[in-house]
């Protein structure tokens, strides 16, 4: 498929936002918690403007975006539907919860509603690509996996970045201090390492798929040897331009190498150092890192995503 840079921002800033919410419910629910400062002049503002952000990168992809409304149309049997009406109700409940936070406190009960509304808005993203049936890498229950993964593990990072900044900022209110630097990098490592044992199986899945259909099957042709030497046009068309990326092989490789290394390997190198050295700002630095690598992990998911019409419109034997 042929990825928009709109959907990557949107997946990755929506999904990096979502995890951050759960991530900080689990923090601010019990009764040690974080600053009232910390959340209501960073982190609050932080995670609505990359839900807002994300919400409006939506729309660029789309032809006529003053129409974007009428998606809500289509509920009852279509995911994108769902994902347009629980994504507003999402920025909604994080709002309030904002609110509250100057008020006194965020009350337990809207931190578990913001709990489910996250897994919700989870599962309406991830299955408006896994109800896709004739494409194999989307149609199976990883890409829920695979999107859950990832947004925790980048919702913890930037949530530990910006308490790492705090800290160092802050230093009289420390909430990331040398003594507990260990366990927060630790944790953080082990959930990107997590979402790394998810996406090394899917890649290793998408690696052994065979298209199901093949040239006799769609031309009817049951006998004989058919060969395809022309893509049946001069030019392109829609279908060349949105269901195949136009990337060669050595570009994909070396976005991987990217996403592999950016995501996952090179951000849990830069948190052992901090676990063993304990310093606080080559964590800020391994989150930058891992947010470059996601934005290629994202546009593999969506590139390496291999539409039937490919094996006319793309393949020439």
């Amino acid at each position: 498929m042929h990825p928009s840079f709109s959907l990557i921002l949107f997946t990755s800033m929506a999904g990096m936002a979502q995890g951050a919410i759960v991530s900080l419910a689990v923090l601010n629910s019990g009764s040690d918690q974080l600053p009232s400062e910390l959340l209501n002049v960073y982190l609050f503002p932080l995670i609505l403007a990359l839900l807002i952000g994300g919400l409006l990168a939506s729309t660029f992809h789309l032809g006529h975006p003053e129409r974007a409304w009428r998606a809500i149309m289509m509920w009852r049997t279509s995911w994108l539907s769902r994902e347009v009406l629980v994504l507003p109700a999402f920025i909604a409940l994080t709002a309030l919860a904002y609110y509250f936070s100057w008020q006194a406190s965020v009350p337990n009960w809207l931190w578990l509603v913001l709990c489910i509304a996250s897994l919700a808005l989870w599962v309406c993203t991830a299955m408006i690509y896994q109800c896709i049936r004739f494409i194999q890498e989307w149609a199976h229950p990883a890409t829920m996996v695979n999107f859950i993964a990832l947004g925790m593990s980048s919702g913890w990072f930037l949530l530990m970045a910006v308490l790492t900044l705090w800290s160092i900022l802050h230093p009289n209110q420390a909430v990331v201090t040398s003594s507990n630097i260990a366990g927060v990098a630790g944790f953080t490592g082990f959930l990107i390492l997590l979402s790394l044992s998810f996406k090394l199986w899917i890649w290793k899945r998408n690696r052994g798929l065979k298209p199901k259909s093949n040239l006799q099957s769609a031309t009817g042709i049951k006998t004989g040897f058919v060969r395809q030497i022309s893509m049946g046009m001069m030019g392109g068309s829609f279908n060349t331009r949105e269901f195949f990326h136009q990337q060669s092989s050595f570009f994909v490789a070396n976005v991987r190498k990217i996403a592999f290394f950016g995501t996952y390997l090179l951000p849990v190198l830069l948190l052992t150092i901090v676990v063993s050295n304990g310093t606080l700002s080559v964590l800020v630095i391994a989150f930058v890192v891992h947010c470059v690598g996601l934005m290629a992990e994202r546009w593999l998911f969506f590139a390496e995503a291999n539409h039937p019409q490919n094996l006319y419109y793309q393949r020439i034997s």
